[in-house]
């Protein structure tokens, strides 16, 4: 976890990664002091990477002074900059939380509303839903990635940085690639063939 202080004013249009700009994470109440957490970032693009569609927070960022206005939780993990409240057209809430679930199975916080889905990175397990009072839940499962065709590029970074055949899939995501990448991706696949016939055998 590595949160980062930036100025909206001075910084607003910088990219963070390919889709996410530092005006995204900006508090609703205009000040200039943003804090980003770069776990929730690489979170974000990976779910954008996903889907294939754009993703849109409605609140990222919070001073201490706007979460109280709002009616927020005190000590909202908005106001230590490592929590996001996304929707993407056309996808349900519910398919996002599935999807996230899946990411990170053993961290961070997924709650789940009627028009959108709180994602943070915390170190610890929180799931909940919330359609008018909050309930506490196991967690939020249906996305299987066995039943799924890969279509893209992104597809299969998903798959293969799952498997931990890729490291640092933010790079791949980026189209940065070199010839010790794809090196690096033949070896690391290879083992993992091999290693799959011999626990065949």
């Amino acid at each position: 976890m590595s949160i980062k202080a930036y100025s909206l004013k001075k910084q607003k249009n910088e990219h963070l990664s390919k889709n996410f700009t530092i005006e995204e994470f900006a508090c609703r109440d205009g000040s200039d002091k943003i804090l980003i957490d770069t776990k929730l970032v690489e979170l974000l693009q990976k779910i954008r990477n996903h889907f294939g569609l754009p993703v849109t927070i409605t609140s990222a960022y919070r001073t201490e002074s706007y979460n109280i206005q709002i009616g927020g939780v005190a000590g909202s993990t908005h106001t230590k900059g490592i929590a996001a409240d996304i929707f993407i057209t056309e996808i349900t809430p519910n398919e996002i939380a599935a999807y996230i679930e899946y990411i990170m199975p053993d961290y961070g916080g997924i709650g789940l509303y009627s028009n959108f889905v709180h994602i943070d990175v915390r170190s610890n397990r929180s799931r909940w839903k919330n359609y008018g009072s909050e309930i506490v839940v196991d967690g939020f499962y249906g996305y299987n990635p066995v039943d799924k065709t890969i279509q893209n590029p992104a597809d299969a970074i998903d798959v293969l940085s799952d498997k931990a055949i890729i490291n640092s899939p933010e790079i791949w995501y980026n189209g940065t690639w070199t010839g010790n990448d794809f090196k690096h991706l033949l070896i690391k696949f290879a083992n993992y063939v091999l290693q799959g016939k011999n626990n065949d055998m």
